[in-house]
This record gives structure tokens, sequence and C-alpha cells, in this order.
């Protein structure tokens, strides 16, 4: 398989270099292994960022639903495995976020930075991480009413459990290694089609028009 893109036309969109397509998809891969054999790595698998930047590198309009439907099916294989339903509760609300944070990727594409998809995919972690465990707090009868409650949500999570700051951590580490990743590969694309790499500060057009 030839990895090499070809030379752009002028006026014409970017086409996406097979190799983006390939790290999506061992990723996604790599996380059902993960979540399979229950590894601890599994809270550095970079799930916003899947959503998030993954869209921003990808440069058609509709390829954000890429990376949000492996998602949802990577969810669904877990939830079978586990014995739970295959759409639950949980992949609802996963779905909605990952579907803001593809969206908001998308809007990323025509102002592609390094400082702009790396900022973009950590913000992305924390709102997740905000919102995934504000949920719990909500649903769980465990934890205590009130603000003490919400706030032990967010910081030391259940007793019996890893701390969930732990889980925070973890994730900023797991995407932005993704993210990273993926800049590198968008502009290794674009040296061999001639064109600049992918901009440390944002560059308007750069993207798709």
């Amino acid at each position: 398989m030839n990895f090499t893109p070809a030379p752009f036309a002028a006026g014409q969109p970017e086409r996406n270099s097979p190799v983006l397509f390939v790290v999506i998809v061992l990723t996604v891969a790599v996380r059902v292994a993960i979540g399979v054999g229950q590894m601890p790595v599994a809270n550095f698998m970079p799930l916003t960022a899947i959503a998030f930047s993954s869209s921003a590198c990808l440069d058609r309009r509709r390829d954000w639903l890429v990376p949000v439907l492996m998602l949802v099916a990577s969810d669904v294989v877990l939830n079978k495995h586990y014995g739970e339903a295959a759409i639950g509760s949980w992949t609802v609300v996963s779905l909605l976020c990952l579907t803001v944070f593809a969206l908001a990727g998308r809007w990323v594409t025509g102002r592609r930075s390094v400082l702009l998809t790396v900022g973009g995919s950590l913000a992305c972690t924390l709102v997740f991480y905000l919102v995934s465990n504000t949920v719990c707090f909500v649903v769980s009868p465990d934890y205590p009413p009130g603000i003490a409650g919400w706030v032990q949500a967010l910081t030391v999570g259940l007793p019996g459990y890893p701390p969930t700051w732990m889980f925070l951590r973890n994730s900023l580490i797991g995407d932005l290694s993704y993210t990273l990743l993926l800049v590198s590969v968008l502009s290794w694309q674009r040296i061999r089609a001639g064109l600049p790499a992918v901009p440390v500060w944002p560059v308007r057009g750069l993207g798709p028009a």
C-alpha cells in the first residue's frame, strides 16, 4: 500500500492520508483489546482526542462521523463483553459528548494549528471529566448529597477505587500523546505534498474550504 499522498491540485480540498485512518483504527482497536483484557493502561486511552483531534485532522466535511461511529462501535463491543446492554445510558452520554467534541474538531479544521488542536483536545478532556464525574455523582447513591459529594466525585471518587483525579491525569497524557501523533502525521502528509507543515499558531484557511 502506498501511503505517500499525491500533491493537491490548486483550489482542490486536501486529501486524507491513509496513515491518519490507520492511526485512528489501530487506536480504537487497541482500546477494545485493552478493555477486554482489563489492563490498567485503559485509563490512558485517548477517548476524547479520538473524537476531537481526529476530526480536526481529517479534511472531508463528514469525516467527523468516522471517529464517533468507531468509538460507539467499540463501546457496544465492550458492553457486550461485560454482559451489559449494547447501548446503555452511559453510552448515550458518551455519544453526546463525543459528537460535540468531533463537531468542535471539524470547526478547528479550517483554522488548524498545533496550538489550537492540542489546546482543544485538552479542553475536551477536562469537559468530559467534569461531565462524566458529574453524571456519576447524580446517579450514584454512594455519594453524599450536595457540593461535598460533587467535589468528592471530582477528586477522590468512591472508596475502593482509584481516585478520579488519576483518571484525569492519565486521560490528559493519553489525549496529548495521541493529538501530537496525529498532528505529526498530518504535517508529514503536507510536507510530502509540497505544502507547509501544520503551523504552531492558527492560520485561517489551512484546512479545506
